[in-house]
């Protein structure tokens, strides 16, 4: 496809957001209800189309994670419809304005959506913006192909029959490469990369549209001083059950020097981390850690000294790019600090910056913790796992991820770190005359 013949099919895009602002909600709620019933009627359709990319990718050699994110399961399509279906109930964002002077919230326009892998995501991205008002582009992976064409295909049947723009919702045409579609100012409004960081960051950089990148994994933990352990295992564990996106994924712990202490008496900090190991994840750990285990194995003269190919923990965990990266899998790292200054500074420098979880009975440090650590949401004893799908009498809206680290993303939404409805959306300042009746 020539650069002129990209322009136009985006063109068609913008038009059709431009059709889109005038319709009104009421018709925007019931497209969504349609579409999610739709897909409900052809959810065996989509799932083969889905077997067919699972083949496929396995002789294209892709990555086991993304492989797992592609996989479309029935309870992860009937997931993205009950968010269809949530997303048709809630009030219209676009009404909110002040007063005869102020702001009226109004759609972006055309919004693209790039992932790898979940097939899923595209639809309730799709469904977000046609809540709002916008239009979208989805680009998914090669890997993805024949789920996103199958799921687009139905939805514009039904865009066709009531007839709405057809372009409010399109698929990249082949050929057209992810750079030469993040460069298209003209048209396009916003770009959401959604996958593994280096993905992320590669759209981050090389888009000249605004973008709203995305964070996983690389969650900080910060075990106080008077924190619990037990409850310290309950959060990492729970935080790593999304599906199938761990998003708030707890990946590093940040453990007060007392523990370490403490456990040459107890054992408690050793044993805590043989039930971890014992739960399936594999635990690295900085050199304190790692001395402090290895001694805690010889002298429980545990099963697992005779395995120590076993023993992940490694000094090398020190390195930069270890605790500033994602792992995305079963493992976990802890760091020994000597009070929660240096948690704080060690988090700032190192944690992803979308939700860190603080366990402490301690007010005033709570409210250090909670002031100077620069991450978009903090959760203070208390369960970081994330829920695509909110409830209405929960949060009262629908997310995509947790994740705007970015300081001047934000504040785009209702609720801190988290792409909701009105993040796809932005201001205008209304000014009236006052001698108008």
């Amino acid at each position: 496809m020539s650069p002129e013949d990209l322009t136009g099919f985006i063109y068609k895009s913008h038009d059709a957001a431009l059709q889109l602002m005038q319709i009104s909600t009421r018709d925007r709620d019931s497209l969504l209800l349609e579409i999610a019933n739709s897909i409900k009627k052809h959810k065996n359709e989509i799932l083969e189309a889905n077997t067919l990319d699972l083949e496929a990718s396995r002789d294209m050699a892709v990555p086991e994670l993304v492989l797992e994110w592609l996989k479309l399961t029935p309870e992860r399509l009937n997931n993205a419809i009950e968010c269809l279906i949530q997303l048709a109930n809630l009030p219209d964002p676009l009404t909110l304005h002040v007063g005869i002077n102020g702001y009226q919230r109004v759609p972006l326009g055309v919004v693209a959506f790039i992932y790898e892998g979940f097939p899923q995501l595209g639809l309730i991205a799709a469904g977000m913006c046609l809540k709002v008002g916008n239009t979208i582009i989805l680009k998914g992976g090669n890997e993805g192909t024949n789920t996103q064409e199958a799921i687009a295909a139905i939805a514009k049947e039904i865009l066709i029959a009531r007839n709405f723009p057809e372009a409010c919702m399109s698929c990249v045409p082949k050929g057209v490469t992810l750079k030469e579609l993040i460069v298209q100012e003209k048209y396009l409004r916003l770009v959401i990369p959604y996958g593994r960081p280096s993905f992320v960051q590669q759209v981050s950089k090389q888009a000249t549209v605004s973008a709203l990148p995305i964070s996983m994994g690389n969650c900080y933990l910060y075990l106080a001083a008077s924190g619990k352990l037990d409850f310290a295992k309950e959060i990492i564990l729970n935080s790593r059950k999304g599906d199938p996106d761990a998003v708030n994924a707890i990946e590093k712990v940040v453990v007060h020097r007392s523990w370490l202490e403490r456990s040459l008496i107890d054992r408690s900090l050793g044993e805590w981390i043989s039930n971890l190991r014992k739960l399936g994840l594999v635990v690295r750990g900085c050199a304190e850690t790692t001395a402090y285990f290895r001694q805690f194995l010889e002298e429980s003269h545990s099963e697992e000294t005779d395995k120590p190919s076993q023993i992940l923990i490694d000094q090398s965990i020190e390195s930069e790019d270890i605790w500033g990266q994602a792992y995305l899998d079963e493992t976990i790292a802890i760091k020994i600090v000597n009070d929660t200054e240096e948690a704080i500074a060690w988090i700032n420098q190192y944690s992803s910056g979308h939700a860190d979880v603080l366990l402490t009975d301690s007010l005033s440090e709570r409210d250090r913790f909670v002031s100077r650590v620069n991450s978009s949401t903090i959760f203070v004893n208390a369960h970081s796992r994330f829920s695509r799908c909110s409830k209405l009498n929960d949060s009262g809206n629908a997310k995509i991820a947790l994740g705007m680290s970015s300081l001047k993303t934000r504040g785009a939404s209702r609720y801190p770190g988290v792409i909701d409805i009105y993040a796809l959306t932005t201001t205008k300042q209304v000014m009236t005359n006052s001698w108008m009746s």
